[in-house]
């Protein structure tokens, strides 16, 4: 697959690791920035001729021939990037979320029904391993009927991503991060939300516009509670990138604390706090979930179907990520589905 990668800068480096790793799979058609430096130092790293790197996308088009476009570049941008591609009959991989409004997301989703091209939303989070075996224990009954489920997430993001712009978003934590950890937990639980409540804040002085915290609750098919609590700023212990996650079932419960998922039996006391516990799996390297997402799209395009985490598909994961502000913002209770229409 021939690639063009537009945004090569800040997170788009971790892309061109992923894209060299799939050599023989996926090379790129052409590069697209408009940060000359970051564009020289991707020129650099990929070993990619001058003739192909290129300041704006209509210029890339205009010059290579390529199969897909890779989008890494700010949520605001996206519907301009996505649709251009669009147009030109590209297949399109971008970022999460799918924009930086739900109108936006709406609006590129409808436009890639309406086109030739497949577009996917690379969701790493949900194609590693250990999330399909959590699933399985769950669809299974290996922990009984579910009570609830919660993921705490705590991260030192003092200084977020070299642009600086997620300082100046109004709701940093939700729309850059916590849309990562709400199409998780949807892989996670097999499900969908039905609704939320909650609410966000920031903590004085922490160099950010917008609020880098917020506590949540979900209400999922079933009407099974789904709790989030998430801080992008702790200067305390922190959890992995995926959070620290936990299913509460009748007979135990499914526990995910980096690298590690396990089940935990009845067995604890007061006494003895630590329950019986099977190890179930291991999580590997952050970065093997944003490869299996290329391989899943490249597959699903050269199979004609659609993809995992297609951009349909992850409308609801966007609508969990926008109502979720709405009910931060107002303190009332949103349905997801009001979202999706």
């Amino acid at each position: 697959m021939r690639l063009i990668q537009v945004g090569v800068g800040g997170y788009g480096r971790w892309w061109l690791d992923t894209v060299a790793a799939l050599a023989g799979e996926a090379e790129y058609a052409a590069l697209v920035d408009t940060d000359p430096a970051a564009l020289a130092a991707a020129r650099v790293r990929t070993g990619l001729g001058a003739d192909r790197c290129f300041a704006s996308l209509d210029d890339a088009l205009e010059r290579v021939s390529a199969d897909a476009l890779l989008c890494v570049v700010p949520p605001a941008h996206h519907e301009a990037v996505i649709t251009r591609a669009l147009d030109a009959d590209l297949h399109v991989l971008t970022e999460k979320p799918i924009a930086d409004t739900m109108a936006a997301s709406r609006r590129i989703v409808a436009h890639a029904s309406r086109s030739k091209g497949t577009l996917m939303v690379s969701q790493k989070g949900r194609f590693h391993p250990w999330v399909r075996r959590f699933r399985e224990a769950l669809l299974t009954g290996e922990v009984g009927a579910l009570s609830h489920l919660t993921l705490h997430y705590r991260a030192p993001l003092f200084r977020w991503g070299a642009s600086g712009f997620r300082h100046e978003m109004a709701d940093p934590l939700l729309v850059e991060m916590s849309i990562h950890h709400f199409d998780l937990l949807r892989a996670l639980i097999g499900r969908d939300p039905v609704d939320v409540v909650g609410s966000s804040w920031n903590t004085p002085g922490s160099g950010f516009a917008g609020d880098t915290a917020a506590s949540l609750r979900f209400t999922f098919e079933g009407g099974l509670p789904v709790l989030y609590e998430g801080y992008c700023r702790s200067s305390g212990d922190l959890t992995s990138w995926y959070g620290d996650i936990r299913a509460e079932g009748e007979t135990g419960a499914l526990t995910f604390i980096h690298p590690s998922l396990y089940l935990a039996r009845r067995g604890a006391d007061q006494q003895h706090v630590v329950a019986p516990r099977s190890d179930l799996a291991r999580a590997g390297d952050l970065q093997e979930g944003q490869t299996h997402a290329l391989r899943e799209f490249i597959s699903a395009v050269n199979d004609s179907r659609v993809p995992e985490s297609s951009g349909e598909e992850n409308l609801v994961s966007v609508a969990m990520l926008f109502a979720a502000v709405d009910s931060c913002h107002s303190g009332e209770r949103r349905r997801i589905a009001d979202y999706l229409r």
